[in-house]
């Protein structure tokens, strides 16, 4: 995405127009509708400011200072969204502009002028914050303080000829706005977690206002209400889930399980957080919740079905509400493993879809929908994978190597070899990591092998003879939890290697 010149993007007053010659000026790869308020808010002030620069200019030097705006950029993967930036070359300044086609009262312009700051505030020590409103005319600007106030046109002029944005930023804005800057993992990264130095995507900000306001007004008169976040690992559950305790530990006393083993950060925001307990897999069933008001469960998904009825029980008696997030394993549903599993055994927890366990009981049900912090080309191929007739499209798997071994001597050579490059080997038995070890968990590279037992059925429905469920679920879960770089292994199944390449290399 290139950044434009104001003026000239300015010029047509025709809407379907205007948005033909913005894609044109900033070659921006997705299509963006710009809406007849958007437009009309860019051609009021360009009109304005334009005017107001001339005066004072005789040789028309003044369009330069229009020039280097971003207009409508979103941050990938966290859907933040900027009317108008300008961003110093060296990333030591930015000038925001937000625009408004009518008056929404002067909290609310406070309020998006701060989470701007907040979400800028990451890239350059000097901001110069605006909003502009188109059916008043009036200017707004907010000081390093938050303190916003009216200014004139001379406030905006003087801010644009400032010398740090003189030598403006006309390409590659997305390297100032990396979406795995802003979103942490709360248990990887606890400190910056508890000194509230992370960021929430829209769909999180969403979810919190819900969920506090339909708490806080009476949850529709549900007896014990039941809040379920589903998603897919790297959406951001975990780390809504611990805001929404932080929020609710203000005033009331929160019980935390997370559905496997307690990481450092689980134990370390125990420590820290007031009024937050935190407990693990192991001491669910015999949870006393008596004194909370609150139960969240992370990871719900991994608890047991009479355990989770058990809490439920107990909320139920004691009219906590309950606020629990969990993995559908929408991918591994459709699976012959788990739907022969759950017809025979559907009590099981591992074999029962877990949406079928948690869907009939909630009272509000908040789905996520894509990912954050997953590697997507890593999401898309696991998608693939398990079944590649579903495959949509072409992806860029530059980022998964897929090898072979023929015997285990060579798969161990292999699996070192990966292993000195800072590869994490994840498997049932004798890897650095099994199923459990990877819940809360994310690793920059993934080392996974696919040995002799696995295959495609007639159906193009990857399976596997041995320990079938609980070798798919590992799968995903390695697979789902790769940032980075993933490497597969077929150790002694050349047909089954074959085809797995051929996922890698799109030629199915």
């Amino acid at each position: 995405m290139k950044a434009l010149n104001l003026l000239l993007l300015s010029r047509t007053h025709d809407t379907g127009t205007f948005s033909m010659l913005y894609h044109a000026l900033s070659c921006r790869k997705d299509k963006k509708t710009v809406s007849e308020h958007e437009a009309a808010s860019v051609w009021s002030l360009t009109d304005r400011i334009a005017a107001f620069l001339a005066k004072d200019s005789e040789d028309g030097s003044w369009l330069s200072l229009l020039d280097g705006f971003y207009f409508s950029y979103v941050i990938e993967h966290i859907g933040k969204e900027f009317d108008l930036l300008k961003i110093a070359r060296d990333g030591s300044c930015i000038l925001n502009i937000e625009l408004k086609s009518e008056m929404t009262g002067e909290e609310r312009i406070k309020k998006q002028l701060e989470q701007n700051r907040y979400y800028l505030s990451h890239i350059a020590g000097t901001i110069y914050s605006f909003t502009y409103v188109m059916e008043t005319g009036q200017l707004y600007q907010m000081n390093e303080k938050g303190y916003l106030k009216t200014c004139e046109l001379s406030d905006l002029a003087a801010a644009l000829k400032k010398k740090a944005l003189a030598d403006s930023l006309d390409d590659g804005i997305d390297s100032f706005f990396k979406a795995a800057e802003y979103l942490i993992s709360p248990i990887a990264s606890p400190e910056e977690f508890l000194q509230g130095r992370y960021f929430l995507t829209n769909q999180q900000f969403d979810f919190r206002r819900r969920i506090l306001s339909y708490l806080q007004e009476g949850c529709d008169g549900a007896d014990v209400p039941v809040i379920s976040i589903s998603g897919i690992a790297g959406t951001g559950k975990t780390l809504l889930l611990l805001d929404l305790g932080v929020q609710l530990s203000r005033k009331h006393r929160v019980l935390f399980i997370h559905s496997g083993p307690l990481r450092r950060g689980h134990i370390l925001i125990d420590q820290r957080l007031k009024h937050v307990d935190i407990i693990g897999k192991g001491q669910a069933a015999a949870a006393d919740l008596s004194g909370y008001d609150y139960l969240l469960i992370d990871e719900a998904d991994y608890l047991e079905e009479d355990t989770w009825e058990a809490l439920l029980d107990k909320a139920s008696i004691r009219r906590i509400p309950v606020i629990l997030a969990y993995d559908p394993h929408e991918l591994l549903t459709g699976s012959p493993a788990v739907k022969s599993a759950a017809q025979s055994s559907p009590e099981s927890t591992t074999q029962s879809s877990p949406s079928a366990r948690f869907a009939p009981v909630s009272t509000l049900q908040l789905a996520f929908s894509g990912n954050v912090r997953i590697n997507r080309p890593v999401y898309s191929f696991l998608r693939t994978l398990l079944r590649p007739a579903d495959r949509s499209g072409r992806a860029d798997y530059s980022c998964i190597d897929v090898v072979y071994a023929n015997d285990r001597t060579e798969r161990r050579l292999l699996e070192e070899y990966y292993k000195k490059k800072g590869y994490v080997y994840v498997s049932m038995a004798g890897g650095d990591e099994n199923e459990e070890a990877v819940i809360a968990r994310e690793y920059d590279k993934v080392f996974m092998v696919l040995d002799d037992h696995f295959y495609y059925d007639r159906e193009q429905h990857l399976r596997c003879s041995e320990n079938e469920e609980e070798a798919l679920r590992l799968l995903y879960e390695g697979l789902s939890r790769t940032r980075e770089n993933l490497c597969l292994l077929v150790c002694g199944n050349i047909e089954l290697f074959e085809k797995v390449l051929s996922v890698k290399l799109g030629s199915l």
